[in-house]
């Protein structure tokens, strides 16, 4: 059985010594020993954790920047976005096949790309991708995200 004495090389391993000595999250802290080993220690009663919204730090210089750069608002994923804009109607950006490696998928993207902008759900929905690769992959999104867009904005008009 492992005590508090005990020291880790890994914090991971701290926390499971905690847990083998049956104690639960939030029942013990790690910390950081001098020689840079870890140890951990039973959370008592009459101690309390150190919390953020802590009043004694309200005032404190340093937590009032940083509460000043923490976002009011979850951060939206760059995938979630782009969703989103489809759902409103927008066009989402042709992938970019520039590179040697998606040359023999440009005249099918093209074909994609020119059926998105005319609007043509019958047309996307014929061509078929087979993903397997990352040049499919993407068309296949592109054309899923072009074929929501275009049902979003025959909706809405």
């Amino acid at each position: 059985m492992t005590t508090e004495a005990t020291t880790y090389d890994k914090k991971f391993n701290a926390q499971r010594g905690a847990q083998r000595a049956g104690l639960k999250p939030g029942e013990f802290e790690v910390f950081k020993t001098p020689d840079g080993r870890f140890g951990w220690r039973a959370i008592t009663e009459s101690e309390t954790a150190i919390s953020i919204t802590d009043p004694a730090l309200a005032n404190h210089p340093i937590a009032q920047t940083n509460a000043a750069c923490w976002p009011s608002v979850p951060k939206t994923g760059k995938r979630k976005a782009i969703i989103e804009q489809a759902q409103a109607g927008a066009l989402p950006a042709a992938p970019d096949f520039s590179k040697p490696t998606h040359a023999r998928f440009r005249a099918k993207l093209a074909k994609l790309v020119a059926l998105a902008e005319a609007g043509d759900v019958e047309g996307l929905t014929a061509i078929e991708i087979n993903p397997v690769s990352t040049s499919p992959k993407a068309m296949a999104r592109y054309r899923d995200l072009a074929l929501i867009a275009i049902e979003a904005g025959r909706t809405s008009a």
